[in-house]
């Protein structure tokens, strides 16, 4: 029941510094508004997962028992039921997985999609520890699963198209596999890693195969793709190694000047329509755009990693300041801005959308996750 209250391939370079700091630009802020979004009632905690351009927010809530999936549009806070949220739409639909409380040795999740008030379970896998990812307007969320309940090593993978269950087949079956990044277009991308010893790789599949994605020559451990746009362009990390897969390239995204190393962020709007990727370099908030990586600047003063980009090319990430201070800001057409903590001790930003929205979360002292938002205006 619904309850609703109102409260190798490319060369790439490095392009220089072109963020500017809060120290150094006295320029007009885009922040509109800020603060603690509404917890429903009896509620104690709230971890934002995902966000759509219609500024819908998602959460994984707490109370006194099981997780819930809760749900913003504007200031109206719904309760959709016990569960994990994995995914938003920008139809309204939430997908995610309850937790079976079973006996000794078993594992379980239920697979399911709230809309509307209407909380559906997704047919398909066999009972099992079932894994949901993010979900694209068109309806298709990638699926992990064991193989039985007597497990929770990933075996098998799938994914749902509005409600339709077809399973897909890894290049080597068996534990570990994942799938977790999908796109409009419904391709997906995920990894394999063996249960001991060397051959990790990652795979990007259509509607009916999965081929393996270009290996990084040199490249150890594990490989896992964390994002991907509609142009078919894969990123995510090997080792602190940042990868981009386009076709059967695959390219190291380069370091920051004076850095070394270059990671991808570990979020799925880490890459847009265009190609821009964010994450980090030396500790260092950087953008890939064009081949080159753009140092975003810290309002800070300190550490700094961009989290996510939206279509408009407008980035969020988090810097820390002197005093050690995490701190919220946003990066527009070559200018950092503050957007501060709304109101917290400390705040690290989860993503944004494509009409003014950032969402992100504080932490208590006594482990609390506090849901946050911010507005912003649109560029120019």
């Amino acid at each position: 029941m619904k309850r609703k209250y109102v409260v190798v391939g490319v060369v790439l370079a490095v392009a220089p510094f072109i963020g500017v700091g809060a120290a150094s630009g006295a320029v007009r802020s885009p922040l509109l508004t800020d603060g603690v979004l509404p917890l429903p009632p009896g509620f104690t905690s709230a971890g934002v997962v995902d966000l759509n351009d219609r500024g819908d927010v998602v959460a994984g809530g707490r109370a006194d028992g099981p997780e819930q999936v809760v749900l913003w549009r504007g200031d109206s806070v719904s309760v959709l039921g016990g569960g994990s949220p994995t995914g938003l739409n920008n139809l309204g639909q939430v997908v995610g997985a309850e937790y079976v409380n079973g006996g000794s040795g078993q594992y379980e999740r239920t697979p399911k999609l709230w809309q509307d008030g209407t909380t559906t379970v997704l047919a398909g896998p066999a009972r099992s520890y079932v894994g949901t990812g993010d979900i694209t307007d068109s309806g298709i969320s990638p699926v992990t699963y064991p193989n039985s309940t007597a497990g929770y090593h990933m075996e098998n993978i799938g994914y749902w198209r509005g409600g339709a269950f077809s399973r897909l087949s890894a290049p080597t079956p068996g534990p570990h596999v994942s799938l977790s990044v999908v796109t409009e277009n419904g391709t997906t991308a995920g990894s394999f890693l063996p249960m001991s010893g060397t051959g990790a790789y990652a795979f990007r599949c259509d509607a009916t195969t999965c081929a393996r994605l270009a290996a990084y020559p040199g490249g150890t451990g594990e490989v896992r793709p964390v994002a991907a746009n509609d142009n078919g362009v894969v990123v995510g990390n090997q080792n602190g190694v940042g990868l981009r897969w386009e076709g059967d390239q695959v390219a190291a995204l380069p370091a920051l000047t004076g850095a070394g190393d270059a990671t991808v962020s570990n979020n799925r709007r880490a890459i847009n329509k265009r190609g821009d990727i964010v994450g980090a370099s030396g500790g260092r908030a950087t953008l890939w755009r064009d081949g080159a990586a753009v140092e975003l600047g810290s309002p800070g003063g300190g550490q700094s990693a961009a989290v996510a980009v939206n279509d408009l090319g407008d980035v969020v990430g988090w810097s820390r300041t002197p005093q050690g201070q995490t701190r919220v800001f946003l990066w527009r057409a070559g200018r950092s801005y503050d957007l501060g903590t709304a109101g917290q001790t400390d705040a690290t930003p989860v993503g944004l959308n494509n009409t003014g929205t950032v969402i992100g979360t504080a932490t208590t002292s006594d482990y609390r996750s506090v849901p946050l938002r911010w507005t912003v205006r649109p560029p120019r």
